[in-house]
């Protein structure tokens, strides 16, 4: 009898073994090679799709802020009718001074923007570029490569051309000589910074040089006050006493503010963020329909199967476990083809544009996170399938 049992007790845990979860959910989704390979393509897909689309997001955000990130200033004092940081009408430099007069301000520095025709000195074509003058005398930029040629800046049309500028600019070495707009200039030095999300080019020159590139403007014209403050002297402060001596034509912003209004603005002023949420939204629905859809053909091929089991007493939680772990298997096996498909993606679009686009640890967790629960949402949707099958229905 004992012999009996034990050899009963050894058949069960086999049989128990054999059905467990993972190896049932794997043999029901490789019986069909072609319909696993057609649903993890689809999945691919689908997650590089979103993968884009997030790259996309992080690199307007980026590039919405990169022209701050290369200045150096706690306040900025910048027109009202300003809409963003590379579209910035000039106002006096009066209220620049004024600033600078105002306690716990350091130091009160002019910068100066436009956009200016380039030409192509191999195709004659002309392209906007975005124009950076400031005094040699001023720290304002983080861009060390700025100041070792301080000296040839101080020449006449002389300017350092942004390496990272887009290719329609042509060549870009030290030496060459073309047109920007309509004078003759050489490149003096290199710099590396990545584009903006409207200057695809930047070139940085000195204040008396960005005067002759742009006729009837003078230096008391200027297009972006930057202010540091004193060691210890809170900025919010500063902030609040300028903001009573300017005038409503002027605004002014500590660094966080006006990074997050220039954020704000291609965000929600724009229709990039509503293209992006959109390719978000339109990603995640087809990922959750191609899993459905595999599962739905899984589940419905092997109801008999499945109505077996709960014959002979496997519990709808069971099934569902089995359905639920089919769908993650799905959602996983798509996403590391997907993932890597997102690294080419963005390096291709990062080698065009120069827009910062990289993947990161986190947004991989997130795309992960985000596949395994719409897959887990179709897999209970079909799941309920086999929760309301009836074993005498189905024989």
């Amino acid at each position: 009898m004992s012999n009996y049992q034990e050899s009963g007790n050894v058949t069960n845990r086999q049989h128990r073994k054999h059905w467990k979860g993972p190896p049932l959910a794997w043999q029901n989704l490789i019986q069909s090679k072609a319909r696993l390979g057609a649903g993890v393509s689809a999945m691919s897909f689908a997650v590089s799709l979103v993968f884009m689309q997030l790259g996309l997001f992080s690199g307007v955000m980026k590039g919405a802020t990169l022209l701050y990130d290369s200045l150096d200033f706690d306040i900025v004092l910048i027109s009202s009718k300003s809409p963003e940081s590379t579209y910035v009408p000039p106002f006096p430099r009066r209220y620049l001074y004024q600033a600078g007069g105002t306690n716990g301000v350091a130091a009160a520095r002019p910068l100066y923007l436009a956009f200016r025709s380039w030409r192509n000195v191999e195709t004659t074509r002309i392209r906007a570029l975005l124009v950076v003058g400031f005094n040699y005398r001023d720290a304002v930029l983080r861009v060390p490569e700025v100041y070792q040629s301080l000296q040839a800046l101080q020449r006449q049309d002389t300017l350092l051309m942004n390496r990272l500028s887009r290719s329609e600019f042509g060549p870009r070495e030290v030496g060459l000589k073309t047109e920007l707009s309509r004078r003759q200039v050489e490149i003096v030095g290199l710099f590396s910074l990545n584009n903006t999300i409207r200057a695809d080019g930047t070139a940085i020159v000195s204040d008396q040089n960005f005067i002759r590139l742009n006729p009837g403007r003078s230096l008391d014209d200027i297009s972006l006050g930057l202010i540091t403050v004193e060691p210890g002297v809170k900025v919010d402060e500063v902030v609040q006493n300028l903001r009573q001596i300017m005038p409503a034509t002027i605004k002014v912003f500590s660094r966080q503010e006006v990074m997050s209004r220039d954020r704000e603005y291609w965000v929600k002023s724009t229709s990039l963020g509503y293209i992006i949420g959109v390719g978000v939204v339109m990603a995640f629905l087809v990922g959750t329909v191609i899993v459905y859809q595999v599962l739905s053909s899984d589940v419905t091929e092997h109801l008999h199967e499945y109505a077996t089991l709960k014959a002979i007493g496997y519990s709808n939680l069971r099934l569902l476990t089995v359905v639920i772990k089919e769908a993650i298997l799905l959602a996983s096996l798509g996403f590391i083809p997907g993932c890597l498909l997102a690294f080419g993606m963005y390096h291709a679009i990062f080698t065009a544009t120069r827009l910062p686009i990289t993947m990161t640890a986190s947004r991989m967790l997130l795309v992960f996170g985000l596949t395994i629960l719409t897959s887990s949402t179709s897999g209970l949707v079909v799941a309920r399938k086999v929760l309301v099958a009836d074993p005498a229905d189905v024989f």
